[in-house]
């Protein structure tokens, strides 16, 4: 596993489950102008074609700089890296897309059972396996991967959102913003 460990204390945009081209290339770029983030993190499951290319991805992009790109288990192109610790302000950081220890048909039928009794049961189930897979009690865990757009305070963790258009379980349009180590998720209004 690719890992990385890094200070920044800007603005983090971290987008997740984009599925390009599979999504609206317009809507990523008015979020990217609108948050003017310092760093973005893509977190798995940017480019899920293999007839696209990543240097067309990011040539569409208004804003193209410090962008960090985490691999997902769809993704046709090599992320940076698998797995990041951010500081920003203090505040610890650990994101990955989140795939990495599930079979995803599995996965899938056991979420889709279990969101019939409660919407928030398989991104929370997904956040504690985390937890404890990464011996990490702390630091606030970002997930990609479930396309659910939740924060679990009481456990410190954080399911990402999607910009696909692809129908999934879950289409929690939306993305989330790391500002001063003050997390906010931000529903997509497209």
């Amino acid at each position: 596993m690719r890992k990385i460990s890094i200070e920044w204390d800007g603005k983090i945009l971290v987008l997740s489950d984009i599925h390009y081209p599979y999504c609206d290339i317009d809507e990523i770029n008015k979020i990217m102008l609108s948050e003017r983030p310092s760093l973005t993190v893509l977190l798995g499951d940017t480019i899920v074609s293999k007839s696209q290319d990543y240097r067309n991805f990011i040539d569409s992009l208004k804003i193209r700089k410090n962008i960090i790109y985490v691999k997902g288990d769809e993704d046709k192109f090599r992320g940076d890296f698998d797995l990041i610790k951010i500081k920003n302000n203090g505040k610890r950081f650990i994101l990955l897309h989140g795939h990495q220890y599930f079979n995803e048909n599995n996965e899938y039928s056991l979420a889709k059972v279990l969101k019939k009794i409660n919407d928030n049961i398989p991104p929370l189930l997904f956040c504690i396996f985390f937890r404890i897979v990464l011996r990490n009690f702390k630091d606030t865990i970002i997930l990609g991967h479930s396309h659910a757009l939740r924060f679990f305070k009481t456990i410190n963790c954080v399911n990402a959102g999607t910009l696909s258009n692809v129908i999934n379980l879950y289409n929690d349009r939306g993305y989330v913003v790391l500002d001063n180590g003050n997390i906010k998720l931000v529903q997509s209004k497209i």
